[in-house]
């Protein structure tokens, strides 16, 4: 016999239990079609894995068939397995795709009549063992752990794809206190829940490894069952035929009508052109990567439709002298891609240009001037490149202020062609041309000026792929071209010039909230009877529900592993119950808006002391900006603690700062597209809609209407389009449940059209799987027809949002064009430099202010002509606080 170490490996997968883990791990992964791949991603991740680490020689698949696998099982104990829940639709749906998988894989799946999957790996193990091959079992099917051995080991998976835990015979004693030819009887004696196996009702697993390590087997556990105590004696004479029985079905049968042909399950199989179209098709990006990385012989073969790219001439321009012999053509169209060591063009290192025909230049701005940069760069007047938004920043860091206008960004491209994959890397749009580069991202200066070629040519074969769909989606490419290039100049000048900060304010403010915080730990101490960490949400549980501390119920809290919720959510459902409630959540509020803003916004600002955010564009798919790093936009609206640290953003010396904000801005979009006459007649006489509303609602005169009646009706105004519940509506306005409930259906009543079109929207796109702005702008969902009331709910509420939100984007954008295009020519003293929510916040010199903050006003009104008035409030002020 050969040593363990020199043997030939065999690896058994349990198809189904390895796709069931991926199905349950990533329940929502789909292609861009729509089909699900969550299952064939979790398979083909476990693929990988086997490959790289156990390197075998023979792989085979074991599957339970259909039907008809437990059938003999049955007809011993017809309780076998009872009450297992059939799989959902979507993972059915993906088998056929598995198949693909596992014939490019060259892995045989073998399922048969009568023999489930485990019977099935037991009999090829035991096969295997005689030719002296060592057989490594992947199952989350623990009993498969009978059938280890010194050839037979199990890889047991317990929680996700990534735990898993490795059984041979050591193992297996140091863990259940047995040895492996014990499990068997351990089983028949404990049962499986899972299975429906009975075992000996009244025994568990610790009274079943007690008595087997005294008895040794089932059959010595009855041939001593006189010498047992008598409560456990009775127990067993009870369950004795059912613990035979138990043995009988937890038993692997190794005698499954299958031969293990070496030939068949030779590992070696793998089809390198097959596997690539594949995960191609399901955008298993990374995974493919993976597979070039642990297979070093094998090379990808470029699907049909890969992209050949441009051969471009690349010169590096490191001295002024070669600067000046660059020549560009007026009024050109560049591609572009730079490099920056700081934040929005700060200290740049690299520009590349081109006119992606011949000739690149690399130009190493540590050692150009910038006035001659600046020349040189003159004749450029549309760039087309990747997150084109860093470039011009980069430009204006030259002194460029009028920037060249962006033809078009790969970048933003690929997202408005499908928004569900987020923002892509240069890489990855690479990998969906199937052009096979090395990743541009961890790229080091050095070779990013020998691959700036490479770049733009990869970025050249971007753009004219993303063209060519944009021409199939006319309303998306007019959506690009007249919204979303022109933004990116203006988010570019917003994000270089940032905003003041008064950071001495915030200094000063720091101090005052240290007060505030230790007044409210006091008084939460106070009601607890003692001191705790508040932030720990195991100490907090315990204060909260300990029947030793103030005990309060637990009903309709959710638990989790180590105690019940303290989230936000779950202590909203405790509002009134005990005055301890309001203030955690005054704490929590405090102490993270201190340490995300007030501690941390100083730490932030340039040398002068101006606060620089940055603007994606690719994050919200309903076309939203996302201000990050730092997120300007989170900072609270209507309380006193916001109100402060909006305080500390501040207008240069001689200027003021002026807010232009759209008023009930979603609500508006939401009457227009629901075409609901009666409210647009309401906002377009200048009615108060929520006082109307409310007087229609509680059938009163609108001079009878309570500040409490219209808070109701505003409430539901806005919230009922995020699919506010009575629950929501009750805890938003101190109505009960019954009164809430009440209030929704007469509202109901009163706002037909608006729940009419609800209903449209998640009908249409059930059916075509997308929803769609007013300006064609798409974000797909296709979760909408999942089995999974959640998910399918949680995309329903998302798809009716969407056009009402998305629309409310574009309409930004087009105003932020706008208003930018106003300033550079009547006012190019005054810049933009924050959009919120709906409103955006300028700065002027003080002279002008009022004149600019009215052609504000008249400009976003009239940004585009719609059935119901848009409505814009102006402020001005020295801080934003005051705004």
């Amino acid at each position: 016999m050969n040593g363990a170490g020199s043997r030939k490996k065999l690896v058994i997968i349990d198809g189904k239990s390895v796709f069931y883990r991926g199905y349950y791990a990533m329940p929502n992964l789909r292609a861009a079609d729509g089909t699900p791949t969550g299952g064939v991603f979790g398979f083909a991740t476990m693929a990988c894995e086997v490959i790289k680490r156990l390197k075998p020689d023979y792989v085979a698949v074991a599957w339970d068939k259909p039907k008809t696998n437990i059938r003999k099982r049955l007809e011993i104990y017809p309780e076998y397995k009872a009450g297992r829940k059939p799989a959902p639709p979507e993972f059915y749906a993906q088998i056929p795709i598995l198949h693909e998988l596992l014939n490019a894989l060259g892995w045989p799946l073998y399922e048969l009549d009568d023999y489930e999957a485990d019977d099935i790996m037991g009999t090829l193990a035991v096969q295997a063992t005689k030719k002296d091959i060592e057989t490594i079992q992947i199952t989350s099917d623990l009993d498969l752990l009978q059938t280890v051995n010194d050839h037979v080991k199990v890889y047991a998976l317990k929680t996700g794809l990534s735990n898993i835990e490795l059984y041979s015979p050591k193992s297996f004693e140091a863990k259940y206190g047995i040895s492996v030819h014990q499990f068997l009887d351990l089983k028949a004696l404990k049962g499986d829940s899972s299975d429906n196996i009975p075992g000996v009702p009244g025994i568990g697993e610790k009274g079943a490894v007690e008595l087997l390590k005294q008895y040794k087997t089932l059959d010595g556990v009855y041939e001593n069952i006189e010498l047992i105590k008598p409560t456990l004696k009775a127990k067993l004479d009870a369950g004795k035929d059912l613990a035979y029985l138990s043995k009988t079905l937890a038993s692997i049968w190794t005698d499954a009508p299958i031969k293990l042909d070496l030939k068949e399950v030779d590992g070696s199989k793998l089809k390198a052109k097959e596997l690539t179209e594949l995960l191609d098709r399901l955008q298993f990006k990374t995974l493919k990567y993976k597979f070039v990385e642990i297979l070093p012989n094998f090379e990808i073969s470029e699907p049909a439709g890969s992209t050949n790219l441009t051969k471009l001439n690349n010169i590096l321009i490191d001295s002024d002298a070669k600067l000046r012999d660059i020549k560009l053509k007026a009024s050109g169209t560049y591609y572009v891609f730079s490099r920056s060591a700081g934040k929005h063009g700060v200290d740049p290192k690299t520009l590349i240009i081109s006119d992606g025909v011949g000739t690149v230049y690399t130009l190493d701005l540590t050692k150009l001037s910038k006035a001659e940069v600046a020349t040189t760069l003159e004749p450029i007047h549309k760039v087309i490149g990747y997150n084109v938004k860093n470039d011009l920043k980069l430009l204006m860091e030259f002194g460029i202020r009028k920037t060249p206008d962006v033809e078009h960004d790969v970048m933003i491209g690929a997202f408005l062609i499908n928004s569900l994959g987020g923002e892509q890397s240069l890489s990855e749009l690479a990998q969906e041309l199937h052009i096979s580069v090395s990743p541009f991202e961890n790229m080091d200066d050095e070779e990013l000026v020998t691959r700036a070629g490479e770049v733009i040519s990869v970025v050249k074969a971007a753009h004219e792929a993303q063209a060519k769909e944009l021409v199939k989606l006319p309303e998306i490419k007019k959506l690009a071209e007249e919204i979303e290039w022109p933004v990116i100049g203006v988010l570019a000048s917003m994000e270089k010039i940032g905003i003041k900060l008064d950071v001495a304010y915030l200094k000063k403010f720091s101090i005052q909230i240290n007060d505030s915080i230790s007044d409210l730990e006091q008084q939460i101490y106070g009601h607890a009877n003692k001191e705790f960490n508040i932030s720990s949400p195991v100490q907090l549980a315990e204060v909260l529900f300990g029947t030793e501390n103030l005990g309060i119920s637990t009903t309709g809290i959710k638990k989790t592993k180590t105690a019940y919720s303290t989230a936000a959510s779950e202590l909203d459902k405790l509002r009134g119950v005990h005055p301890i409630i309001d203030l955690i959540s005054q704490y929590r509020e405090v102490t993270k808006l201190k340490s995300t803003y007030v501690d941390a916004l100083p730490k932030q600002v340039d040398e002068a002391s101006r606060l620089h955010t940055t603007y994606s564009l690719t994050t919200a798919q309903t076309g939203r900006l996302s201000s990050i790093d730092p997120n300007l936009q989170n900072i609270p609206i209507r309380t006193e603690l916001g109100r402060h640290i909006r305080t500390a953003f501040v207008a240069g010396s001689g200027r003021t700062l002026i807010s232009a904000d759209y008023s009930q801005f979603e609500l508006r979009l939401a009457a227009i597209l629901a075409d609901d006459k009666e409210l647009i007649e309401m906002f377009n006489r200048g009615a108060d809609v929520h006082t109307s509303t409310a007087a229609q609602v509680y059938g009163r005169e609108q001079e009878d209407v309570t500040k409490q009646m219209r808070r109701a009706a505003k409430v539901i105004n806005f919230g009922i389009i995020y699919g506010m519940s009575p629950h929501g509506l009750s805890v938003a306005t101190g109505m009960t449940r019954d009164q809430a409930q009440d209030f929704i259906a007469k509202y109901k009543e009163l706002r037909k059209p608006l729940f009419d079109y609800m209903d449209r929207v998640v009908v249409e796109v059930k059916k075509v799987g997308y929803a769609e702005t007013l300006f064609g702008r798409r974000r797909m969902f296709p979760d909408i027809n999942s089995s999974n009331f959640i998910i399918r709910q949680a995309a329903e509420r998302a798809a009716i949002n969407m056009p009402i939100q998305g629309t409310e984007a574009d309409l930004m954008k087009m105003a932020m064009n706008k208003c930018q295009e106003y300033l550079l020519k009547q006012h190019n003293d005054c810049n933009l430099l924050l959009q919120i929510h709906d409103s955006i916040v300028v700065e002027c010199p003080d002279a002008v202010a009022d004149s600019v903050a009215d052609n504000l006003k008249e400009i976003m009104e009239n940004v585009y002509k719609l059935p119901v008035n848009l409505s814009v409030d102006i402020t001005t002020g020295k801080n934003w606080g005051k705004l």
